[in-house]
């Protein structure tokens, strides 16, 4: 298959889905504030609070003993923002909206056991950087951990027959692992999962972490956070029995661990299993069960790898035997399934997705994007903007909804080294800004003052466009003054209509390329 099939596939998968709460406007949101130097504590508050289920879990998780450190009783979000900490609390959101994502897809493919493994990993990262002699943020590490394995997640939810086909080729074949990926899918796991994770707005040092990793090159010299994701993983998938073919030997894994990191040899498997205890502890709070920890006890000739994984094996069993049935399940965990698209959807769906499969013209696509997003949502506006070759200034190519003049006059513009030129740097970032209403977190006096006054907007999402690894514009929709915040369904639609077009421009690179 194709690297451009497996992707157009994927994303046709994920619109039928709908969109996965893990890349979820609270996402988006949660980002933007703890990643802003004017963000504070009531901020994230509220934005956490607008998702009841995700309120919900992280208070019950913040008052476990995992979290809670003697401060009494945590009944409000706030509180359990100043005493967690914005980057806690974000690697927590990030791990709770993933598991609700995919935990009760295919369960013959084992997802909840991936997010499982994932979850371990993460944890592991997390500690190993607290121990370590490399000046690295534990959290950054934390969920550049958890989301190494985004890629293969992806392909077991959306195209679990490929995934199958995998899993098979991967008992009966003696190729490596991602050399089976890239041949099935014409891309690997690693790969897939960086694109995937750049294309929902995931900052650059999280995407220069989920690359393949030589260990034969890593020293005490090696970028630890560039490296953990990697390497906890494949230590993770050794104690698991997930590589077959020993294609990264644990006693290597370790070593490699104990070089990039300082921390001693022996040191790196108590960390693990320290982990693992912390981990099978709190995985009921996270909705997963405890059994999906249990390891497969064999001898494998390491025998720093057979006291590690006859440990963990003790330890999974124990809990897994104390877990008792879940009475209040309901109170703590969205039980929502996604929401259908609506007809006027699935129709511009369906007409974007032939226009994409016959090469239609770029032009036509872009029109057909603004107008769905105008006429599926409670947007008042959308338009397209490109940028010139020198990328200094911007026009309005494409523009739906009503009182446009003015909002047309206003991106019509270009750099002047003053306050405007934040949509500028904005889309030079590659990231997505949303701002759901400005009369709050003091938005009106964060954005330019002449946008302000002149677009006359509640509330805006906009993305940029890349074509390769150029920026070409941007995609933006918005809410009149007075007329409702964005809402997350706002945002979803936005989104699933913005990834049509980041698919049409992919393949618009592609076949220039040709």
């Amino acid at each position: 298959m194709k690297y451009t099939e497996t992707l157009k596939n994927i994303h046709h998968s994920l619109d039928r889905l709908g969109d996965l709460p893990v890349f979820s406007a609270t996402i988006n949101r949660i980002q933007q504030i703890s990643a802003s130097d004017e963000g504070d504590a009531m901020a994230l508050a509220m934005a956490i609070m607008k998702d009841a289920g995700l309120s919900a879990r992280l208070l019950k998780l913040a008052n476990s003993s995992a979290y809670k450190r003697g401060q009494g009783n945590i009944s409000v979000i706030s509180r359990a923002v100043v005493l967690m900490g914005f980057n806690r609390i974000k690697s927590i959101t990030l791990t709770l909206k993933l598991i609700e994502s995919f935990h009760d897809t295919h369960p013959d493919l084992d997802v909840p056991g991936m997010m499982m493994r994932q979850f371990l990993s993460a944890n592991i990262a997390k500690e190993i950087a607290v121990r370590s002699q490399q000046h690295v943020d534990p959290e950054e590490a934390y969920l550049a951990a958890l989301l190494f394995g985004l890629g293969e997640i992806i392909v077991a939810c959306t195209l679990p027959d490929e995934y199958r086909k995998l899993l098979a080729l991967k008992k009966s074949s003696d190729k490596r692992w991602p050399l089976i990926q890239a041949e099935v899918l014409g891309i690997s796991f690693n790969a897939l999962g960086r694109e995937m994770a750049a294309g929902w707005g995931y900052p650059k040092q999280v995407l220069n972490t989920m690359s393949d990793l030589d260990m034969t090159q890593l020293d005490e010299q090696s970028n630890l956070l560039t490296s953990l994701p990697n390497l906890c993983n494949g230590l993770v998938h050794q104690i698991y029995g997930q590589d077959l073919r020993n294609e990264h030997p644990y006693d290597q894994l370790v070593d490699s661990i104990a070089n990039v990191s300082g921390i001693p040899f022996d040191d790196v498997g108590e960390v693990a299993i320290q982990c693992f205890r912390q981990v099978s502890k709190i995985s009921r709070t996270y909705g997963l069960k405890a059994q999906l920890l249990i390891p497969e006890y064999t001898e494998s000739g390491s025998e720093a790898k057979d006291t590690v994984v006859r440990k963990l094996a003790f330890l999974a069993h124990d809990e897994a035997e104390q877990e008792e049935p879940e009475v209040n399940e309901a109170d703590v965990q969205v039980a929502e399934a996604h929401a259908l698209c609506s007809q006027g959807q699935l129709d511009y769906l369906n007409r974007l997705t032939e226009l994409i499969g016959s090469e239609g013209k770029i032009h036509d696509i872009f029109k057909l994007v603004v107008e769905a997003i105008h006429q599926c949502s409670d947007f008042d506006r959308s338009l397209l903007c490109l940028l010139n070759k020198k990328r200094d200034h911007l026009s309005v190519k494409m523009i739906e909804g009503d009182e446009i003049d003015a909002l047309q006059g206003y991106f019509e513009r270009g750099k002047n080294g003053k306050d405007d030129d934040l949509f500028f740097r904005v889309i030079e970032k590659q990231v997505t800004l949303l701002v759901n209403d400005l009369d709050e977190e003091g938005w009106s006096s964060r954005l330019p003052k002449n946008f302000v006054t002149q677009a006359h907007c509640q509330g805006f999402v906009l993305i940029p466009l890349v074509m390769g690894s150029r920026v070409i514009g941007m995609l933006y929709a918005d809410r009149l003054k007075g007329h409702g915040a964005v809402s997350d369904n706002d945002f979803n639609i936005f989104n699933r209509f913005a990834t049509q077009t980041r698919l049409a421009l992919m393949y618009a690179d592609s076949k220039a390329k040709r």
